[in-house]
């Protein structure tokens, strides 16, 4: 009953807010002059679905969009140069969690509370996952809220369920677990045990703070202060040494196509991967493994598993030409009609609703697991220098597994490099 509840009400505000946002737009065409917008998006499965949103609104409401297409790697600049010099090129745009609080603490960003009030709105409805819906507030989580979450991703466990049986191996539970089962395959069926990114920079980081978290390392204390160099720290790259010596050559250099190429071929048993790959491992096409693929929640150690959250969010620059449009917009793409949509092409909801949804789930058999690890999900760290810490960071993760530096001198290092990024900024 009282999911219900949540659920009537939250249709109803929704339908509120785009009734009002109609009226609005009806006020935007004064003079004869049509609504524009550009959109800054990424170039991939999340963009193709806010271009097909879009293109949808276009014809709709007879408000012009124009896409702005930038892939992954450069979209940070491109947005972070535009709303910085305030030059308006863009009405919306799309952003990797993890730079959210560049834009939000050097105030680039549109406040939204003022536009849902103009509305006769409190703020977004029940509906959004609470840990999606952290991330769009500055500061995390109780802060004023910037942006609407529109892609849920975050982190899943892949294994080899008909390995696991075989063996006689329980679904892993802890990062033991995951090596007692790498092991196992490994020698006894001739594959590679567990597959993982270790590329440089993003790629390192993501996989390894699963383990980091899972055996209790924070990367700061209490003041702020630079805490990956503890033993808990220490502990989880030793673990993630000991996976790699059951991964494939070369995985160093890994990303997740090669990640991904690995589980689809049947020459690898486990990895963390995103949610993006679900639909391949049913796919004749690309598949080697259709059915044999369980997917589970983050495995855990001295602390529960948690995965790492890895939204985009959609944001108005402080520098739009037209916030009023451009929020009408915002409401109608993260609506769950809108975000449906976007689900059934490709993208994982950031709505309760829609993880529950029958036709959805019947399509998306993971969801439950889907839902279960967004909402206990944790964000990278927020800070606005969290690039420069990455990076700094995947540079001594990446020189553990190749050997050239030990758990220790990797991890001593990287907590002084991080140290002399935060004292920089003073």
């Amino acid at each position: 009953m009282a999911l219900r509840r949540v659920m009537r009400r939250s249709s109803i505000t929704v339908l509120w807010g785009l009734l009002l946002s109609l009226l609005s737009l009806g006020c935007s065409h004064t003079n004869g002059k049509e609504a524009h917008l550009t959109l800054a998006v990424n170039a991939g499965v999340e963009g193709d679905a806010l271009r097909a949103a879009a293109q949808d609104y276009q014809a709709t409401f007879n408000v012009e969009i124009t896409i702005a297409e930038f892939p992954y790697a450069n979209l940070f600049e491109k947005e972070l140069i535009d709303l910085t010099n305030r030059t308006g090129a863009y009405d919306l745009i799309m952003l990797d969690d993890p730079w959210f609080p560049r834009f939000a603490e050097r105030g680039l960003l549109t406040e939204l509370t003022p536009l849902y009030e103009r509305r006769g709105l409190e703020g977004p409805d029940d509906d959004f996952v609470a840990a999606s819906l952290a991330l769009c507030r500055h500061p995390y989580g109780t802060g004023t809220l910037y942006a609407l979450p529109y892609v849920g991703n975050s982190q899943l466990f892949f294994y080899r369920k008909d390995l696991f049986e075989k063996y006689r191996l329980s679904p892993p539970e802890t990062w033991d677990d995951v090596l007692t089962a790498a092991r196992t395959i490994a020698e006894r069926e001739q594959i590679y045990g567990y597959v993982m990114r270790a590329q440089q920079g993003n790629a390192v980081v993501a996989d390894f703070l699963p383990l980091f978290w899972a055996f209790g390392a924070e990367m700061f204390d209490a003041h702020g202060h630079p805490t990956v160099n503890s033993p808990e720290g220490i502990a989880a790259l030793r673990m993630m040494l000991a996976l790699g010596a059951y991964a494939p050559p070369g995985y160093v250099s890994f990303n997740a196509d090669e990640v991904a190429a690995h589980l689809l071929q049947g020459t690898a048993a486990m990895s963390i991967n995103w949610p993006a790959w679900i639909p391949a491992l049913s796919d004749p096409a690309k598949s080697r493994v259709i059915g044999k693929i369980a997917i589970t929640a983050m495995p855990g150690q001295k602390e529960p598993g948690r995965a790492e959250i890895g939204n985009w969010l959609i944001a108005i620059p402080r520098g739009a030409r037209d916030p009023e449009t451009a929020f009408d917009f915002l409401l109608w793409a993260t609506s769950a009609e809108q975000m449906k949509k976007s689900a059934l092409r490709g993208n994982p909801p950031t709505r309760v609703s829609l993880f529950r949804d029958a036709e959805l789930v019947a399509r998306y058999p993971s969801y439950p697991v889907q839902l279960h690890s967004l909402q206990t999900s944790r964000p990278r760290p927020r800070t606005p220098l969290w690039n420069e810490i990455e990076n700094a960071f995947g540079i001594y993760l990446t020189k553990a597994n190749t050997g050239e530096l030990s758990p220790e001198e990797a991890m001593n290092r990287a907590n002084a490099a991080i140290a002399e990024i935060l004292q920089r900024q003073q």
